[in-house]
């Protein structure tokens, strides 16, 4: 089980490892994430160094990104909903109850 191109191999032990290494700051935005986050990838660059990724704070306001990005493109993809609209449940349209036409009677 390999993650994309790389070479590391994501195990559950593999991933527990990463995630005890991280710092504590950055293990609790990764506990309280809206999403399941895979630790390797911060864990990596803040080993390196990668700017952004140089605290724990930093990569707890990284993992906050992550999440509003990804809830931003769920509620697009999921609901149609952009960031800047604000849905009012009046503007909704009714949708008309059809009752659902089992197997047999087709």
């Amino acid at each position: 089980m390999s993650n994309g191109n790389g070479s590391y191999v994501t195990t559950s032990a593999n991933m527990m490892k990463a995630f005890d290494k991280l710092p504590p700051t950055a293990r609790a935005a990764l506990a309280n994430a809206a999403f399941n986050w895979v630790a390797q990838q911060p864990l990596t660059r803040w080993r390196n160094g990668v700017s952004g990724y140089q605290t724990g704070e930093q990569i707890a306001a990284r993992v906050a990104e992550w999440d509003r990005n990804r809830i931003a493109k769920d509620r697009r993809r999921v609901w149609g909903i952009k960031d800047d609209d604000t849905v009012q449940p009046a503007s909704l349209p009714k949708r008309k109850y059809r009752p659902r036409r089992r197997w047999w009677e087709r």
